[in-house]
């Protein structure tokens, strides 16, 4: 028991002379609103002002005299955590942390706390131990946390649907277009049976091109998060693969498009973005071309200072209203009613290239043009 008498007393001493101090009596006094401990250099706590028993619910009776370790959850305690807090603080004199603190009645409360290694006036070294109980911003977070996880599992659930259905759709629309090539050399080439033909092929046509909209969307969410590690694409090489794609549209529109990418041939993206990226501005250009002239279209590339390589699309289509521009780059936004469209095109072009560190603007007069401009960020 003598040993034990030893220790109380030196706590007792400690105490005393704590309460004495002119520094620390300020300090425990003075501040409400934030918990104050005052420990020895072992973690033995010495003294609480009344903001920490409004805050954790524990008297001074309560804790006075005993290690602050019994504030920690088993999990810190298993962690050595309140050994290493005392030990950062007394090497570097100060030590910020954010751990929870179990509350008397069991709960644990999430804080963010300064140690000091400090002194009194009469030399006596101390730690004190100043919190703030963030528990509510840290039940906020979480709670936004488990939101964000839970929309994302179901933007992640639709676009998944939504390629799956896509692509499983265009099997099908590809059987029906090769039953007509099959049944049209026995039908008259003239006539109503002529034109019923043509309007099943312009529906295939503009059912596919929904189709490929809708399987883009879905695919662009699975890459959002892939970071870019392709080797350098050459644009010409996506334009060719883009000029077959878009075929039909091509010779449908008597179309010409013209390139130029001698400025900046090559750029590090992740090829599928690319091609999604050209295919919708070289679709939109040849859908919203003007009817009083063939449609012609430049697409173009230079470097931008450091930061970008500049593609450009440049088209002498209906162009459009100053005001109108941002509804291009709204998700199913669509300016012009005339032709079919689904309005997610340049949204969804707009995300890519937002997403992979760049920006797109867009240049338009009406009568007159557009010319679409894509920051790739180098």
């Amino acid at each position: 028991m003598e040993g034990k008498e030893i220790e109380n007393s030196e706590i007792a001493e400690n105490k005393l002379k704590l309460e004495s101090s002119h520094f620390f009596k300020i300090i425990l006094e003075n501040a409400t609103s934030t918990s104050v401990l005052i420990l020895d250099q072992t973690g033995i706590v010495l003294n609480i002002n009344q903001a920490f028993h409004q805050h954790f619910g524990y008297s001074k009776s309560d804790i006075i005299g005993k290690n602050f370790s019994i504030l920690f959850i088993e999990e810190d305690l298993a962690k050595n955590i309140p050994q290493k807090e005392i030990e950062n603080t007394i090497l570097n004199g100060s030590a910020l942390d954010n751990n929870y603190i179990l509350h008397k009645d069991g709960s644990s409360i999430w804080v963010s706390g300064e140690s000091i290694y400090t002194k009194d006036d009469q030399g006596q070294e101390f730690l004190m131990k100043i919190i703030q109980d963030i528990n509510k911003q840290k039940l906020l977070e979480d709670e936004l946390k488990q939101k964000n996880e839970d929309q994302k599992k179901v933007i992640n659930d639709r676009n998944t649907f939504v390629y799956t259905a896509s692509h499983d759709l265009m099997a099908p629309i590809n059987n029906i277009e090769g039953l007509i090539k099959f049944l049209e050399p026995d039908l008259p080439t003239d006539g109503e049976p002529k034109f019923l033909i043509d309007s099943i092929y312009s529906s295939i046509h503009k059912f596919r091109h929904t189709l490929r909209e809708l399987s883009f969307i879905g695919r662009q969410q699975d890459q959002e998060n892939i970071k870019i590690t392709d080797d350098n694409i050459e644009f010409i090489k996506i334009l060719e693969d883009v000029l077959i794609e878009l075929n039909n549209e091509i010779k449908s529109s008597n179309a010409q498009i013209k390139s130029d990418f001698g400025s900046a041939p090559v750029v590090k993206f992740l090829s599928k973005n690319l091609k999604s990226i050209i295919l919708n501005l070289l679709s939109n250009a040849i859908k919203y071309r003007s009817q009083d002239r063939e449609p012609i279209i430049l697409i173009s590339t230079e470097k931008f200072n450091e930061k970008y390589i500049l593609l450009s699309v440049k088209d002498n289509g209906i162009g459009m209203k100053e005001g109108s521009k941002d509804v291009v780059f709204e998700m199913y936004g669509r300016l012009h009613t005339h032709v079919e469209g689904t309005g997610v095109g340049m949204a969804m072009v707009k995300r890519i290239v937002e997403n992979a560190g760049g920006k797109i603007d867009l240049e338009s007069e009406e009568g007159i043009g557009s010319t679409f401009k894509v920051y790739l960020a180098i």
